[in-house]
Order: structure tokens, then sequence, then C-alpha cells
């Protein structure tokens, strides 16, 4: 059972207009990516997750704090005797596992941020919340390894890791083994999780962006291209062909509008600037109206 799920994080969404809207430096591209990239693995580790049949309460992306360290758990899996923590990795490609220095290399040399000791700092915070709030689960820590086109060498079976090929032995299988119930006890313990969330993850890298720097119009949903031209009730892409209805890409651009500038009212006037499609302002105000509560009056009037 999903308790807690997973959804895209501020600061993917973010990067993810501004790849379209805005021109981003070479280290801010692969910022992006790396977060589309790992978010997508996770998805995927989540839709394998709903093979699980046993009676377990599962909780995606949480970020916690703990003796003054924030750390962010992928997924979290509470059975009736041990919490399972699982650090998701979509990497694909060749890799070799130095056990001399303990380190991690993507072939032919290129070092990489070693997951091991991600894992290991992520456990220690864990099993230190457990301490601050006076619980006593067992813990079990593992990396998973989702991409069918990884392969790691040399890797010891000693290590924590599970790879492609015994995600559904030693997650799904194993989970499934478990025919205890959950309690009352574990409940509680999930909620206390929620509610020590933090919704703002301080270590996001979102470069500053100014509004007269983006590129103005509606970005198409299926390939992000800013070209969405308006045909009667529809906006369509010319670069993909998606067609979406007037009111459904007026109201996405107003979430977007408000995501990358919650300091600025959001006017019928403004979104028609911001969008660049639709130039009858009384049109832009009935969608407006029908979706979001109007505040003021008058030339005063926006939408929160």
């Amino acid at each position: 059972m999903f308790y807690k799920v997973r959804t895209e994080s501020r600061e993917l969404k973010i990067m993810e207009v501004l790849n379209a809207r805005a021109d981003l430096s070479e280290k801010d591209k692969r910022n992006y990516f790396t977060l589309r990239k790992g978010y997508e693995g996770e998805i995927q580790f989540d839709n394998m997750l709903e093979r699980l049949q046993c009676d377990c309460l599962i909780l995606s992306d949480l970020l916690l704090r703990a003796s003054n360290s924030t750390f962010q758990i992928d997924s979290l899996i509470i059975v009736s005797n041990t919490v399972y923590l699982f650090d998701i990795k979509n990497y694909e490609d060749d890799y070799v596992w130095d056990a001399v220095d303990n380190r991690m290399l993507k072939k032919p040399d290129f070092e990489i941020t070693n997951p091991l000791t991600q894992l290991k700092k992520n456990e220690q915070h864990f099993r230190k919340w457990l301490q601050e709030h006076k619980l006593d689960f067992p813990v079990v820590a593992s990396v998973v390894f989702v991409n069918p086109r990884f392969t790691l060498y040399q890797a010891s079976p000693d290590l924590p890791f599970i790879f492609p090929t015994q995600i559904e032995r030693d997650v799904i299988e194993r989970l499934n083994s478990n025919s205890a119930k959950l309690t009352h006890k574990h409940k509680k313990f999930a909620d206390q999780l929620i509610n020590s969330h933090i919704n703002e993850n301080p270590y996001s890298q979102i470069p500053a962006y100014e509004y007269e720097e983006l590129r103005k119009g509606i970005m198409c949903t299926n390939c992000s291209s800013i070209s969405v031209f308006l045909d009667g009730k529809f906006c369509i892409c010319p670069d993909c062909g998606h067609k979406e209805t007037v009111e459904a890409a007026v109201i996405r651009t107003a979430e977007e509008f408000r995501l990358l500038f919650p300091e600025r009212k959001l006017t019928a006037r403004t979104l028609m600037e911001y969008s660049k499609v639709i130039n009858n302002q009384k049109r832009m105000s009935r969608i407006l109206e029908k979706h979001f509560t109007m505040v003021g009056k008058n030339r005063w009037v926006h939408y929160i």
C-alpha cells in the first residue's frame, strides 16, 4: 500500500520549464537531466512495487532531518518486523567496483559519487532519527539499480546492492513472503514520518532566472516545444502534433506561471503576455474565473 506517493519535486518542475524557456548553462542542463533520469528510475521502481501483496506501507521520497542533517530516502517500506530503505539508482552502461579504494567507476575510469557511502550516511541518519523519536525498528538498507542496461563488474556479493535481475527475487518475493499483519503502531510510525517530511529541499540547485529572459508561449505538454499555436478550441504543437484544449492549456500555463513566480499576481493580462497564444482578455478571464479564485475588482482583479 502506497502511504505516501511520489510526485515531481518543485526543483524538477521548475528545471523542466527552464530547460524549455531559458538558455541553461551546461552545468544546469546536466543537473536537470540527472534529476529527470533519477525521477524516472524512482517511478520505475514504484511500478515494480505495485506487485507487492504483503501487508506493508510504502512511503516514497521522504526528506527528513536528524541532528541538524537533512537526508533523503527514495523509498521506505514498513512491514511487520522490519523497515526497508531503498536508495534508487537509474544508472546505465558499464561500471567497475574498486574494492581496494572503495569506489565506483564508470568505464573506463570516470569516478562517480559512491552509492555505498551515500547509503551508509542515509542509514546512519535514519537510525539517529529513530532514536530522536524514541522508536525501535530493525532497519535494512539497500541500493537498487533499476536500469536493465546497467552492469557493475567486480562487485562483491556482500555489498548491499540489488541489481535489475534481482529485484523480483530480493525485493518483491522476499517482502511477499512476510505474512504478518501491520498494527496501529506501524501506521502511527508512518504518520510520524510523513509529519516529519520536509517539503523544501535545502540542497536544490535552481539557477536564478528573470521573467524578461524566458521564452514566452504555451509549452507543449508532450515535447516541451514553445511553438504551440491556437486553432479554434484547441492548442496544437507543430513539432509533435500534440493536441490539447485551450482551457486545459491555459490552466496548465497558469499553474506553471505561479510555480515560477509565486510573488507575482496572476491576471488575465499577465497570462496573455506569458502564453502569447490567446489575445482575447475576456476569453482568458472566463477560463481563469472558472478554475481559480478571483480577488479584487475591476483593474485590480487577480487570481489565486
